[in-house]
């Protein structure tokens, strides 16, 4: 840039008071004094939680129009959005309004909370109106713009007025309606319409599925701050299975005040100390759904394009808290439904749920017997594979079975290509201890990714693969085929490519039942020594929750994915082997049958009763 065009740049802005080119992160830095309230007062410092970058520099973005940070108490979301008031008041004014739950609540925080801002800057004390009378408890009157302060219980507060800022603090606290007038955050939003460049920031630690703040991330593009480990460099999140502690101490006040909690790295398995935690903070990106980070920290993969950016960070990430105060509070709330409620929503920034089916890594333990992986236990007859496809890798769990449906774990592994999947799943023979060699009979594919390369494989080997898509419900049938390859005409071709759509439902509820299965029953579901706690951890990363009808008060049992866990791919391939396995009818197999090849049968579109093993009659 020339130094006359620099120039001109200038005075334009001079002339029409354009805004400057600072993001709300660096004017919060340079202007921001926090009260003497405050656990850190003084000069505000964006380097003391690295993770607030992100949303602050959010609001600064022309194409984003909402911001939801669902977050859990003590890590800055109330202070990000203050600098977010701040700087609109300095660099980019507009009508404003700060939303809260009750009256005096927000009338209280007026006084203690945004007060200060104004007051402690010197640049921002001179915008104040002289008029003594306009600074008060419901609001803040500026020289160039007016902060309301309002409630949700206020229709007329929230309804009067044309807003072009909205900052709803706490939002799962409000009421769901104000008397007879609609949702007070509806209301609200409302009068932002004359403004095209308008914004609105929601921000609240969650409460349950039906609450607001999970329901808006649900619909943004779901950004997690992802980090990596000091020792193998590989990014993660901070979620709480990964908190560790000696096993024979449950004492909350003896692990905080030794700080005996460490964080386990799901990659490598060491451990992460608190002093590890600041450096990992200051080297933290940000990515949305269906991004992936390298060990460079660059993102990359398919990113959500949106309006409405969401931000989900817990306690685990807070410089003010130890792992070990986190552990403490847990064990301390763990055996309270009511204390540790608020434990989940305030302290990992997860919905609370009632559990109707659970499953814990300690649990899972007590499934692990004496056998190495890769070897095939004497009593497995059949050999199925579970897989599920993303965007770059596939992964497999090889499960065997034997009679009642007793079952064992012959491998779990990542792979990377295709044919690196065809090699372990039609060329590989697994060996017993008695030298015998088996094959793996059936392979179910997931097609939620790579649908078409799913399709092609499975088109290459239809006798050892089968294309399938999960269903909540196929009215009371586990499986049911659907024919995808047609002629011109629309018939199907007999020998086509079939896609089977899977109760989804029936089969985990089947998967917890074998993993809880008593110790008098046959079909008992076993794992091989030296599991990694990887495993372990996907294999708890669902729950079956009930869900109540906030109106009608009726429930219903579905399985979800537990708020900010871990990757959830095993759970899901070991879903795949027992549908594969009531595929093949291995609740069939009686003593004595022995391993062998089998031909398919013909398939008839809509029965699923028939089974792909071929002729079972001597089983019985």
């Amino acid at each position: 840039m020339t130094p006359v065009v620099e120039e001109l740049l200038i005075e334009a802005r001079s002339a029409w008071n354009l805004p400057k080119q600072i993001t709300v992160s660096e004017w919060a830095d340079a202007y921001r004094v926090l009260p003497g309230s405050s656990a850190e007062p003084g000069r505000w410092r964006t380097s003391r939680t690295p993770y607030l970058k992100g949303p602050m520099d959010t609001f600064n973005d022309p194409n984003v129009r909402e911001i939801t940070l669902m977050m859990s108490t003590q890590v800055g979301k109330t202070e990000c959005m203050l600098n977010m008031v701040g700087y609109v008041a300095h660099e980019d004014p507009g009508p404003a309004a700060w939303l809260g739950a009750k009256e005096q609540d927000v009338k209280d925080f007026c006084v203690e909370r945004i007060q200060p801002i104004f007051n402690l800057s010197e640049e921002l004390i001179t915008k104040l109106s002289k008029n003594k009378d306009e600074i008060n408890k419901k609001g803040i009157a500026l020289d160039h713009m007016r902060l309301h302060v309002v409630w949700s219980g206020s229709p007329s507060g929230l309804a009067s007025r044309a807003i072009k800022y909205v900052f709803a603090d706490e939002v799962d606290k409000y009421p769901p309606y104000s008397g007879r007038e609609a949702d007070p955050i509806e209301l609200i939003t409302e009068r932002t319409r004359t403004f095209w460049n308008h914004k609105k920031v929601k921000g609240s630690t969650p409460t349950t599925r039906n609450g607001y703040i999970y329901k808006e991330y649900e619909k943004s593009d779901k950004r997690k701050y992802y980090m990596p480990c000091p020792h193998c460099g590989e990014y993660q999140i901070f979620v709480w299975g990964c908190v560790k502690f000696p096993k024979d101490e449950r004492d909350p006040d003896v692990i905080k005040f030794n700080r005996l909690a460490w964080y386990e790295c799901p990659h490598c398995g060491e451990k992460i100390t608190d002093s590890m935690k600041q450096q990992m903070l200051e080297k933290g990106v940000w990515v949305t759904e269906g991004g992936k980070i390298d060990k460079n920290g660059k993102v990359s993969g398919v990113k959500k394009k949106s309006t409405h950016a969401g931000f989900w960070l817990n306690a685990l990430y807070s410089p003010w808290l130890t792992f070990s105060d986190i552990a403490a509070k847990w064990l301390s709330t763990c055996k309270d439904p009511a204390k540790h409620m608020n434990t989940v929503n305030s302290w990992l920034a997860e919905v609370w749920e009632e559990k109707a089916k659970k499953t814990e890594v300690i649990f899972l333990k007590s499934r692990i017997v004496n056998y190495p992986e890769g070897l095939v236990p004497d009593a497995v007859k059949v050999l199925t594979a579970g897989v599920d496809v993303q965007k770059d890798y596939m992964v497999i769990t090889i499960r065997g079975w034997g009679i009642g449906s007793a079952s064992w774990l012959i491998r779990k592994f990542r792979a990377e290509s295709w044919g690196e999947v065809a090699v372990h799943l039609f060329d590989t023979h697994y060996v017993k201890s008695n030298t015998e060699k088996m094959k793996v009979r059936l392979s179910l594919f997931d097609t939620g990714y790579r649908t078409s390369e799913v399709y092609e494989f499975c088109r290459k080997n239809p006798q050892l693969t089968r294309a399938i898509k999960g269903k909540d419900n196929l009215g009371g049938i586990p499986f049911q085929p659907k024919r995808l390859d047609k002629f011109p005409n629309g018939a199907s071709i007999p020998d086509g490519l079939i896609l089977w759509h899977i109760d989804v439902n029936y089969f985990k509820d089947k998967l917890h039942r074998f993993i809880h299965s008593d110790s008098r029953d046959e079909s008992q579901w076993y794992l091989y020594k030296d599991i990694t706690d990887d495993y372990l951890n996907q294999m708890c990363s669902e729950d079956k929750i009930i869900v109540r009808n906030r109106k009608t008060g009726a429930t219903s049992e579905v399985w979800q994915p537990k708020t900010g866990s871990i990757a959830n791919h095993y759970w899901d391939c070991e879903v795949y082997n027992i549908a594969a396995a009531e595929m093949l009818c291995v609740s069939l197999l009686k003593d004595g049958e022995k391993e062998r090849t089998y031909k398919p049968n013909e398939e008839k579109e809509g029965n699923s009763d028939n089974s792909w093993i071929g002729d079972h009659s001597n089983w019985l």
